[in-house]
């Protein structure tokens, strides 16, 4: 049985001035600033996951989203994205003894009520933007704000936990231990090469706890190895991170596009419609100014924990955060109010371009079961169209490498681009065979430990092989 397949599609579709521009330069989804451009791409794909999808995708949050004061964003991606959260956590704990194990124990202990709490204030949050945008009840903004205070206060608290649990580590440290730490920072493929049998637990600990556990010894190495600086860079998609964006880019097997899809939901919308989102950004653009603001004060007296520890001063702290929640929900009220203007006013075909669009994206069984192996094949080839270029169509500036030749040059051997070391570990001067592709399409984590690619793979067996017949016809 076919599990839930993902895929992708970059749109070559001109759009009116208002939206963006196919021929800029790539959006940049992770930044400390918000230019105008990156406030549209922001406001598109969002507005586009929100209207497209359900409550539940709403729902959806990565490990590690809470609490992102870090800089593990940074690291991510200043490494290509080779920096791999489970990896880091695991090889991290794997250094340390059990009395500085017990540090980190302890801060998930103190931070599990509390984390409880969050997700609950941002619960709330959500039904109170979804009963404006299905119900069209206007937004209590008073009650808006006092949610938006309590969801990051308690974020906060968490936080506290965490960087006073990673400081308390840190002041643990030996020599050998911050030597290992600085290389892997220099080269953080090299955690994804270590035994993954070194699974983080703890015997005080269940096991829904040992991600927690993981995710916080991911969070120290990056907050520990990194700087200020770091701490800085959020996901495009914040503040405000309410409306779906996060289900699918997990759905489409991290191979969704910010960019790509605001160009793509733009060209859709009106003339009408698109000056509401113009209209949104001039009213988010100073919120979104001052929420910066806030939480750079907030990483400053964070940082205080680590450097100076008597002189940080929780109710400021609280203060910071009060205020930095009140400009988050405000930021997404703004949000919300444009979605829904545009929702009522969308005509039957706009929705059915729109949910079209939403199934490039996301292929669900039904989808692809009843497609013949050659359409299949090229319905699945969406998957592998936004970071390597349809047949013919690469661009210099996408993520992988071109696949035009796949099956007539050698593995991991195109010139200029920068492979992981995990695929070249897989290069022999013979070009990909049959088997070796359908193991890759199947897990490329598992065939290639530490490669780049972040799509999670193909688990049917059929799909694979559609796939790789429609490659060898087109390439």
């Amino acid at each position: 049985m076919s599990f839930l397949l993902f895929g992708i599609q970059a749109f070559a579709q001109n759009v009116t001035s208002q939206s963006l521009d196919a021929n800029n330069s790539t959006i940049e989804e992770y930044s400390g600033s918000r230019t105008e451009r990156e406030l549209r791409a922001a406001f598109a794909s969002k507005g586009f996951t929100w209207l497209s999808g359900s409550p539940a995708d709403n729902e959806k949050l990565s490990i590690g989203k809470n609490a992102q004061f870090f800089g593990f964003v940074a690291l991510r991606y200043e490494s290509d994205r080779l920096a791999n959260r489970g990896a880091l956590g695991r090889a991290f704990f794997g250094i340390v003894d059990e009395e500085q194990r017990e540090i980190l124990t302890k801060a998930v202990l103190a931070e599990h009520q509390p984390l409880n709490d969050w997700w609950l204030a941002r619960a709330k949050i959500l039904r109170l933007y979804e009963s404006h945008l299905y119900n069209g009840e206007p937004i209590n903004e008073k009650h808006a704000l006092t949610l938006g205070s309590e969801f990051s206060r308690i974020g906060a608290e968490v936080a506290i936990h965490e960087a006073r649990g990673f400081a308390e580590l840190e002041d643990t440290l030996n020599n050998e231990q911050r030597l290992q730490l600085d290389a892997w920072r220099d080269n953080p493929e090299l955690t994804q090469q270590l035994d993954r049998r070194n699974r983080v637990s703890a015997e005080v600990l269940n096991p829904d706890q040992y991600k927690q556990l993981e995710d916080l010894y991911a969070k120290a190495f990056s907050w520990l190895t990194g700087t200020g600086r770091d701490n800085e860079i959020i996901p495009l998609g914040q503040p405000a991170q309410f409306f779906g964006f996060v289900s699918i880019r997990h759905k489409s097997g991290h191979g969704a596009s910010r960019g790509n899809i605001a160009k793509s939901f733009s060209s859709i919308l009106n003339a009408n419609q698109l000056a509401e989102i113009d209209v949104g950004i001039a009213r988010q653009a100073p919120v979104v100014k001052n929420f910066l603001k806030e939480r750079h004060d907030f990483l400053a007296e964070l940082a205080l924990i680590r450097t100076e520890p008597e002189a940080f001063e929780y109710d400021r702290a609280m203060s910071l955060a009060t205020k930095m929640g009140e400009l988050e929900v405000e930021a997404g009220w703004i949000e919300a109010q444009t979605y829904q203007k545009i929702r009522t006013t969308m005509t039957d075909q706009q929705v059915a371009l729109m949910m079209e669009l939403r199934g490039d994206y996301v292929l669900d069984e039904s989808q692809v079961e009843s497609l013949t192996p050659e359409a299949r094949g090229a319905q699945l080839a969406i998957l592998c169209a936004s970071c390597h270029g349809a047949a013919g169509e690469y661009r210099p500036e996408m993520v992988g490498p071109t696949l035009d030749g796949l099956f007539s040059r050698p593995i991991a051997s195109i010139e200029g681009y920068e492979y992981s070391q995990a695929l070249l570990n897989h290069a022999d001067d013979a070009p990909w065979t049959i088997d070796q592709l359908d193991q890759f399409l199947a897990a490329p984590k598992r065939f290639a430990q530490g490669t780049k690619m972040e799509f999670q793979g193909l688990l049917n067996a059929e799909d694979r092989d559609a796939i790789i017949e429609y490659l060898f016809s087109t390439r």
